[in-house]
């Protein structure tokens, strides 16, 4: 069964902006730069949130199982200056949008709570989630 997009204003957003190193990059090229290769640490960090998550029966990989979570999502929009991913879980929905804008790159975060799960959820990745994409943002910049 086919699941729909929110409609309405995220429970939640953030966004986090920084220079954009290769202007010449389009946004799906810069998400797709900025997420294939993580640091070590967040690694063994997803892969701990996975075996934990699983155990909840929420989603552990993408639309590609041979490769990470963040690079195999389902695409919402992709065009030069915007490239934005999602997935639909059973405790919240997110999305990430990359948006290029001259030389900036901004990642936006948004989050549709499905229950209060997804409130505890975020609460738990909160931080770790704001260190992820400040350091995302330094490998283009």
């Amino acid at each position: 069964m086919k699941q729909d997009w929110p409609d309405q204003a995220p429970d939640w957003a953030d966004t986090h902006t920084g220079t954009l190193k290769d202007v010449g990059l389009t946004a799906h090229q810069a998400y797709d730069l900025a997420f294939s290769t993580m640091p070590k640490w967040v690694d063994v960090a997803m892969a701990v949130r996975n075996r934990i998550v699983r155990i909840f029966g929420l989603q552990t990989e993408g639309e590609d199982t041979n490769r990470p979570l963040m690079t195999s999502l389902p695409i919402l929009q992709d065009n030069p200056n915007v490239y934005e991913v999602g997935l639909i879980d059973k405790h919240l929905t997110f999305t990430l949008r990359t948006q290029r804008s001259g030389d900036y790159i901004s990642l936006t975060t948004s989050i549709w709570y499905q229950h209060w799960l997804g409130r505890v959820y975020l609460a738990i990745v909160l931080i770790p989630h704001k260190i992820i994409v400040k350091q995302t943002l330094k490998r283009l910049a």
